[in-house]
């Protein structure tokens, strides 16, 4: 499949499988990144609660 195809197949996505496909790329382009893996190490790791985001606030998040 050519990225044409692949664009085209992507442009009549629902919303939700847009946004689910944005971050698998994103964490395909990042994941050998050790500056980035360090810091999602760092945020997963926190235990402080009031510096959690809940999922819903994260999951209605229109893209930066």
């Amino acid at each position: 499949m050519s990225l044409a195809e692949l664009k085209q197949q992507v442009a009549v996505l629902p919303e939700s499988e847009k946004a689910e496909l944005s971050v698998y790329l994103a964490t395909m382009l990042r994941r050998d990144d050790p500056v980035y893996r360090e810091e999602l190490a760092r945020l997963i790791d926190d235990r402080e609660p009031s510096h959690w985001v809940p999922w819903a606030e994260l999951r209605d998040k229109p893209g930066d």
